[in-house]
């Protein structure tokens, strides 16, 4: 297994290709840019009832979407795919690409054709953003809503390339398959752009799965994509590529300083639109806790929700002080527990290690919590290291910034993009209000954990944090599983040279700049921290996929795992 995985991933290194054309690309990227170019007027001047369209083809190619994709996910991922592991990622993963690319692209399609449309169910005081209802997040939350917030007077309309017709470069995202996705569609569907996708060295496999849903839009004209390998070295003269008048990445600060300044080198700034999801502050979610008196229950839940969403990506968590919120050491003692218990996935993002070793030097009295492998025997970690990649265990470090405000906070943790997942950072603060002031907390999407009930103090809560998303009392991620939310920083909160969690608005179908997520404080029906068993999950990807055949496929699942009267494809 390793030998092969070895091979395999070897041939897929960045390598200087042997012979660039004169615009310093390979021949068959230069080709794919210049056939795009051709067609990209055609493709802007579609009425938009042709584009949806088009989406909506994509959308029924879900239907028959191959799985065989999903081992080489989980090798990417630094998993066995022969192996289950905690989470079950062999049939979670595929669902939770499928279901929301069907979520993207119906609401793509209805935008496109006018279908979308809401109502004001109120507006705040002091001529507030107004509130629109928009009913239930999705079923994987139930009893949680969604609520979207526009400024009464329509707000700054935010960048878009959609004016003229060009080339669109997306340079694919290393975390989430389904982001990359969402990305190409959008840049193709509202900004009008035939699209070129880059993917990410880590996810070259999922050439061929995008290839089977987006055939109709390549069919069009409008997409066409290559590795990272396939590019070599030269991400400059793609990007700076006169044909191309769109960037979209996914990534590091440090990636779009590097594309920010390749821009600038050829003196394009100002012709290209750069928009940008960065994990500096989009993946360290901040959270807010309110103090209250909360039963011992409230306390478990909370503390598994927090848990759950540290193995998934950095969070800042703003406690009240103890003199207001005397709870806090219980709160923190089951948050603990909750990170002891729950499997720790492998950390398989180039440069964890390092990233992980500068905190642990910034806080050398950081608190390590050791937890379990989500797999008892994975992957060699040897395997990936000509990769860059090392997925040698790495344990939970929970760090204090100290008092937000206060000269002694070292703010390091809040400031610096974290090792994706395996980083926990506390702060505390005196009331919950004191956290507004400090303008470096500019992540993506903020939690508030209120006990208390609705009320104008917690509308006023949130409306005062610059936000994209909003989610009191669940974790703001389940926001992306509806395809009107937002993703994104708050408009106005990000410049080019100081971007934050990114620039632009790319992934927000309702183009609408903020969106509210509410749950009950105690809401039993949203379970953190569980894995979506094998076989529901793999039953619901047929289902959301669309397959006119998936009671027949929901009934072949039931008895290979249920029964095990047929071979398992994946592990049982």
């Amino acid at each position: 297994m390793g030998s092969a995985l070895s091979n395999q991933r070897e041939s897929q290194r960045i390598s200087e290709p042997a012979e660039l054309t004169a615009n310093g690309l390979p021949e068959q990227i230069s080709q794919s840019i210049a056939v795009l170019a051709e067609t990209a007027g055609e493709w802007h001047a579609m009425p938009d009832e042709e584009r949806a369209a088009v989406v909506r083809e994509c959308r029924a190619r879900l239907a028959t979407l191959p799985m065989d994709w999903v081992a080489d996910n989980m090798r990417c991922l630094g998993l066995d795919p022969s192996q289950r592991d905690a989470y079950n990622t062999a049939g979670f993963d595929p669902f939770l690409f499928v279901a929301t690319a069907a979520a993207r692209m119906d609401k793509l399609a209805d935008g496109l054709e006018g279908k979308l449309s809401a109502t004001v169910e109120r507006q705040l005081p002091e001529e507030g953003p107004c509130v629109y209802q928009m009913g239930m997040l999705g079923s994987g939350a139930p009893g949680v809503e969604l609520e979207l917030w526009a400024a009464a007077e329509g707000g700054e309309p935010e960048p878009s390339s959609a004016d003229a017709a060009g080339v669109g470069v997306v340079l694919g995202a290393g975390n989430q398959n389904f982001l990359t996705l969402v990305d190409v569609l959008e840049l193709a569907a509202v900004h009008k752009k035939a699209v070129l996708l880059k993917h990410h060295p880590l996810r070259h496999f999922m050439t061929a799965p995008f290839q089977h849903i987006l055939d109709p839009l390549a069919e069009a004209g409008a997409f066409a994509q290559c590795t990272d390998a396939q590019l070599g070295r030269a991400h400059a003269a793609l990007l700076t590529h006169p044909a191309v008048t769109h960037v979209h990445m996914t990534g590091s600060g440090a990636t779009h300083d590097r594309v920010r300044a390749a821009l600038a080198e050829t003196g394009r700034t100002d012709s290209v639109l750069f928009t940008s999801e960065l994990g500096v502050t989009a993946n360290r979610t901040l959270t807010i806790v309110q103090s209250g008196q909360w039963e011992d229950a409230q306390i478990e839940a909370h503390a598994q929700m927090l848990a759950a969403a540290v193995n998934l990506s950095p969070k800042l968590l703003v406690l009240p002080d103890e003199a207001v919120w005397p709870q806090r050491p219980e709160f923190l003692a089951a948050l603990r527990a909750q990170l002891a218990s729950m499997p720790q996935p492998p950390p398989y993002y180039p440069g964890a290690h390092q990233r992980y070793a500068a905190f642990q030097n910034e806080y050398p009295e950081a608190e390590t919590i050791e937890a379990p492998p989500s797999q008892p025997e994975g992957l060699e970690s040897a395997v990936y290291e000509s990769l860059g990649q090392d997925i040698s265990p790495l344990h939970t470090l929970l760090v204090d910034a100290g008092v937000l405000g206060d000269k002694a906070a070292n703010t390091y943790a809040i400031q610096t993009e974290a090792s994706r997942r395996k980083v926990g950072t506390r702060a505390r603060i005196h009331r919950a209000r004191e956290v507004l002031p400090h303008v470096f907390l500019r992540p993506s999407r903020r939690n508030v954990i209120w006990p208390d009930e609705r009320s104008a103090a917690l509308d006023e809560m949130v409306r005062l944090l610059e936000y994209g998303c909003v989610s009191v009392n669940c974790w703001a991620a389940l926001s992306y599983s509806n395809a009107l939310g937002v993703w994104g920083g708050a408009p106005g909160s990000y410049q080019p040279a100081a971007p934050m969690s990114g620039l632009g608005f790319v992934g927000n179908a309702a183009r609408v700049p903020s969106a509210v997520v509410l749950s009950a404080f105690e809401n039993k029906s949203v379970v953190m921290g569980k894995p979506m068993p094998l076989i529901v999950a793999e039953s619901l990807t047929a289902l959301v996929g669309g397959d006119r055949l998936a009671p027949l496929k929901i009934m072949g699942i039931l008895l290979r795992r249920g029964f095990g009267l047929l071979p398992p494809s994946l592990p049982a």
